[in-house]
């Protein structure tokens, strides 16, 4: 007899029982597309800077208002000087004002801020904290934009005794009385953004870590892997991505919540539900009667959904009938959905987990399904302390010995409904169904025959087919 024999009680590795994951692995898009690549730069700064150091612009304007607040204590004077809230003295006119600011190491007048400080950048990209200078006159200081359509704005400024801060003011005016084309828009070489929060983000917004490749989309708070194969189909425009720090960017859920409606941003009429990182399909039936076209359908990246459309709700979640139309309460095990009486609901602490809706259609076919073969079970609510094996739907004991000589404790054990179990125990193997003891070591191979093992001959094994058969 061949010791090769296929068997449905092989050994089942557990390398490959247990190295599944729900992860998906992050595509790194190609050097030329990050190169191309125009970035919002978001990156961390101190929440509070030192003197000619790196500043965010939340500081720059909150040390503006410093004086801002306290303008009734100074006036305009280019010899005189007044103090920040650390004690360190600038000159108390309008380049003065703006070196304090931006927490210089000295007040350079308006030549200077141009010549040794700032970049030249298009109005257009003015920036809470970036400036207004007038070469050989005078500075503001732009704390935002006051319209969508960037025509008015508001600024401090220190032309005259006290400071002020003006708002609704048009871009194309005359400011604090010199001519508009003298201003040109500065901005300041230490300055950062603000550091930015990714999951906050509107839903379609890309980003990226500076030190990272890697672009995600985020999709109601996590970030979603876009693979290069994405960037076309999936109309992802890479000049528009905001730039997030390293950790943010790698803590970053790879799954949106449960409960998210989904469909593939490259198109397609078809709609998913997402539970516990699994997209399960929604009927056009389900589509209006379990309410999904109620909540926001976000588009995501054919290559997530995917990989998300292959896999199942993890072993041990328990799930219900979205509709509400079957009143039965289910466990997840290995990719099927096993159902839950209603004594165990309660004895066996199913009621303690997070029951989840999902669409019927789906939800009878995981029903339909048993854990695969080789899945080790236990009864959950632990009065059975016998531990089985599935094979083929069955579920078959394991003794105390073949516990341990058969490698079974190597396998994850799974807990379920005792009332599925008992009727898995019940269910004879399928008619055909070759087998043969775990670790036979080249012994007799057996057919399955109306809940009888028979033993195959070699030439039966062989000739028969019984020997192609899995």
């Amino acid at each position: 007899m061949p010791s090769r024999a296929s068997t449905r009680l092989v050994h089942i590795a557990l390398a490959a029982a247990i190295v599944s994951s729900g992860a998906v692995v992050t595509t790194a898009l190609g050097a030329g597309a990050a190169q191309a690549t125009s970035t919002h730069v978001t990156a961390a700064a101190a929440a509070n800077s030192t003197v000619s150091g790196p500043i965010t612009r939340s500081e720059v304007l909150e040390r503006a208002r410093y004086w801002y607040d306290r303008r009734a204590n100074f006036v305009y004077n280019q010899g005189g000087s007044y103090r920040d809230s650390t004690g360190t003295s600038y000159r108390t006119d309008c380049s003065g004002y703006v070196s304090m600011a931006w927490h210089l190491g000295y007040s350079p007048n308006t030549v200077g801020l141009a010549d040794t400080q700032t970049y030249e950048i298009p109005r257009s990209q003015l920036k809470p904290g970036d400036i207004l200078n007038s070469y050989y006159d005078h500075v503001i200081l732009f704390e935002k934009w006051d319209d969508d359509a960037h025509t008015t704005f508001s600024y401090y400024s220190f032309g005259h005794t006290p400071v002020v801060h003006r708002t609704g003011v048009s871009i194309n005016a005359t400011l604090d009385g010199h001519p508009n084309g003298d201003y040109k828009a500065l901005r300041y070489k230490k300055i950062v953004d603000d550091s930015v929060n990714p999951t906050t983000l509107p839903s379609g917004t890309l980003v990226k870590s500076a030190n990272n490749a890697s672009v995600k989309v985020i999709i109601a708070g996590a970030g979603l892997p876009v693979a290069g194969s994405d960037v076309g189909p999936d109309h992802y425009d890479l000049s528009k991505i905001v730039i997030v720090d390293d950790a943010a960017f790698n803590a970053l859920s790879t799954t949106p919540p449960s409960g998210t409606v989904v469909h593939d941003q490259a198109g397609g009429a078809n709609r998913y539900v997402v539970v516990d990182g699994a997209a399960l399909p929604i009927t056009g039936a389900e589509w209006t009667a379990d309410g999904y076209d109620t909540r926001p359908d976000m588009g995501v990246p054919t290559s997530w959904l995917q990989t998300a459309t292959n896999s199942t709700p993890s072993t041990g979640l328990v799930l219900m009938d979205q509709s509400g139309t079957d009143a039965s309460r289910y466990v997840m095990v290995d990719g099927a959905a096993l159902p839950i009486s209603g004594a165990e609901w309660t004895a066996n602490g199913y009621d303690t987990r997070l029951l989840m809706g999902v669409p019927g259609t789906w939800l009878r076919s995981a029903v339909s399904r048993t854990p695969s073969t080789g899945t080790v079970l236990m009864n959950q609510s632990g009065t059975d302390a016998s531990r089985y094996v599935m094979v083929d739907g069955a579920a078959l004991p394991i003794s105390g010995a073949e516990w341990d000589t058969d490698d079974y404790r190597l396998r994850p054990l799974m807990g379920v409904p005792g009332t599925w179990l008992q009727a898995a125990v019940a269910r004879p193997l399928p008619n055909k169904t070759v087998v043969t003891a775990y670790n036979n070591g080249g012994g007799t191979v057996y057919v399955m025959a109306g809940g009888m093992a028979v033993p195959l001959s070699y030439a039966d094994f062989t000739g028969m087919g019984y020997d192609k058969a899995p």
